[in-house]
């Protein structure tokens, strides 16, 4: 993936996030809250999300995998398009949804599609037409196959250098 998140990055030019590096590619189950700046370690609301997430990762079975299956655009993104190996995907998704309870407000429903970004555009695109035309021609391409060991409540931070992208970091409750 970081090849690919490469070469769509330099099609797109610089500036972009290129999310799909090494240490960057992630699957977002669901967003939980709009990014907080700042996120105080005795926050009750991360408490309750860890909680939640605790309780719906030992409902479920691990490790989950998907196949990655081709590249897609939309007007934010290059994505990698993931299908679960099984139903185990979807039914941590129920699970989290169910232990989140009205925690689950700002993402309701189930996402009804699995990806990794690769890359997230923040600016206009460099060469738009030649990036249709190389994430066409990706469609339907075997990227290979992933395997999630474990969930993690993780924040999204920009990160400048070497390449801009976002780096996960954990997040837990005291």
């Amino acid at each position: 993936m970081d090849t690919l998140t490469a070469e769509a990055a330099a099609l797109s030019g610089p500036g972009h996030w290129e999310t799909g590096q090494l240490d960057s590619a992630h699957l977002t189950v669901r967003a939980l809250e709009p990014r907080r700046d700042v996120i105080p370690p005795d926050d009750p609301t991360l408490g309750r999300y860890q909680s939640a997430l605790d309780r719906a990762t030992k409902a479920s079975t691990w490790p989950l995998r998907f196949h990655v299956t081709g590249l897609t655009l939309t007007p934010g993104s290059v994505m990698a398009c993931a299908l679960p190996v099984d139903g185990g995907a979807d039914l941590f998704s129920d699970h989290l949804t169910a232990e989140l309870g009205p925690d689950a407000r700002h993402e309701p429903e189930r996402r009804d599609i699995w990806y990794l970004n690769l890359l997230h555009f923040t600016t206009d695109i460099a060469k738009p037409d030649e990036l249709i035309d190389w994430v066409a021609a990706r469609r339907h391409t075997t990227v290979g196959t992933t395997t999630i060991g474990v969930p993690e409540l993780v924040r999204a931070d920009h990160q400048p250098s070497p390449r801009p992208h976002m780096r996960l970091e954990p997040v837990r409750a005291l």
